[in-house]
């Protein structure tokens, strides 16, 4: 009897671990295709390509980024914690950064960055008001089925999903709260 529970959470762990890694593989092709999605809407647009979150960090990108390809790191690449310095990288938070932008003047990706951020309806505003539109705006998270977004939570213990964004859906919703509509 003994055994046979082993083995049954054996099998259970094994089918939950290989769930994850597909869950993880979708998200980094995700990556790659919304990013050049949002490389393509800002050469057109003739405006710089803002990248949240550094490509090369996090344990899930170090394990994927070593065979498959990755976003790109725009014009500029902003987060609070760099994995490596590059030309164009600035350490920062996403909030302080977008207050030092202009209005309308960028497109933005966003690749698991607003799990993370505790004002995130601030965020959206400066969001919209410095890409003009949802439709500069380019969003990858965490998938909401995902153990992994489980462990994004708040100083109250929340989990912060992300249950649409741009490109794939006109605005950004979210569990906690609601911003939603067109600039």
């Amino acid at each position: 009897m003994f055994l046979k529970s082993i083995i049954t959470l054996s099998i259970l762990l094994l089918n939950l671990a290989i769930y994850e890694f597909i869950i993880g593989y979708m998200r980094q092709k995700d990556r790659y295709y919304i990013y050049k999605l949002a490389e393509s809407r800002a050469k057109k647009l003739n405006k710089k390509l803002i990248v949240f979150g550094d490509p090369y960090s996090g344990k899930g990108s170090k394990i994927y980024n070593k065979f498959m390809n990755t976003y790109g790191c725009g014009d500029i690449v902003v987060d609070i914690k760099l994995s490596k310095k590059y030309d164009n990288c600035i350490e920062m938070d996403m909030l302080s950064y977008l207050k030092t932008c202009d209005d309308n003047s960028n497109v933005v990706f966003i690749s698991c960055v607003l799990e993370y951020v505790d004002n995130l309806d601030e965020i959206i505003g400066e969001l919209l008001r410095v890409t003009g539109s949802y439709d500069n705006i380019y969003v990858v998270t965490v998938s909401k089925y995902s153990i992994f977004a489980y462990l994004y939570q708040d100083q109250d213990h929340h989990a912060k999903q992300i249950v649409r964004a741009p490109p794939k859906h006109d605005c950004i919703v979210y569990t906690k709260n609601f911003m939603c509509g067109k600039k």
